[in-house]
């Protein structure tokens, strides 16, 4: 939504949220905002490849690109090592990971020049994290993607990572008050940071406005 805000002709996408999509479409319709609302399973590698295609065919050429989608289970999350079987594991790989991949080699055949890539990693890709292990590790994984993509896709394509610390949404939202105020006060800053402060660094790096900035990981995290 900030990025139609701005003016950009928006094409999001949802897996299994139908009825926040549909708060989405109804909320850009009555500010007259330019979003499309699609299905997409990221993790379907067909599927992907027939999205961008159609999207491109009707739209033209991509001016950027950003990678928000992940799997959320609070069963996966809060599981002991032993509990952490391939299932879930895979359940997390397909999407946070894979899906990616996908989403970045299909829409870069459709990039126009100096276009941009935006990958959603984590912080606690960068740190590690005592929870949640195998998204810790396809957003560690992430990183290195990001990176080498960058060096693949340049000078045409940039490709950035965003890495969110404790906001007020994913799985902090699972954790009691307490929990919350332990996050928050993990930070410099002594809160949790918000969705709206994410998105800005996004739009950021999307934009000609960081055109000098590739292949690099920023952390939104108030100083963890």
């Amino acid at each position: 939504m900030a990025a139609a805000q701005d003016g950009a002709k928006v094409v999001a996408t949802y897996n299994s949220g139908s009825a926040r999509a549909a708060r989405l479409r109804a909320e850009a319709a009555s500010r007259r905002l330019d979003v499309e609302v699609l299905n997409l399973d990221v993790s379907d590698e067909v599927a992907v490849k027939a999205f961008f295609e159609q999207t491109a065919a009707r739209l033209g050429p991509i001016d950027a690109l950003i990678n928000a989608a992940g799997h959320s289970s609070k069963e996966t999350w809060f599981a002991s090592l032993d509990e952490l079987d391939s299932r879930k594991w895979l359940e997390v790989i397909k999407v946070d990971l894979l899906g990616t991949f996908f989403c970045c080699r299909e829409a870069a055949k459709h990039m126009k020049k100096e276009a941009s890539i935006v990958n959603f990693s984590s912080a606690a890709g960068v740190t590690g994290h005592t929870e949640g292990l195998p998204y810790t590790a396809a957003k560690a994984a992430l990183i290195g993607l990001t990176k080498s993509l960058a060096s693949i896709l340049g000078p045409r394509i940039r490709v950035n990572a965003v890495a969110p610390g404790n906001v007020d949404a994913g799985s902090v939202v699972w954790y009691d008050e307490k929990g919350r105020g332990i996050m928050a006060a993990e930070s410099s800053l002594k809160r949790l940071g918000t969705r709206r402060e994410v998105a800005d660094l996004a739009l950021f790096l999307a934009s000609e406005k960081s055109s000098f900035i590739t292949g690099q990981v920023v952390l939104v995290d108030g100083g963890i």
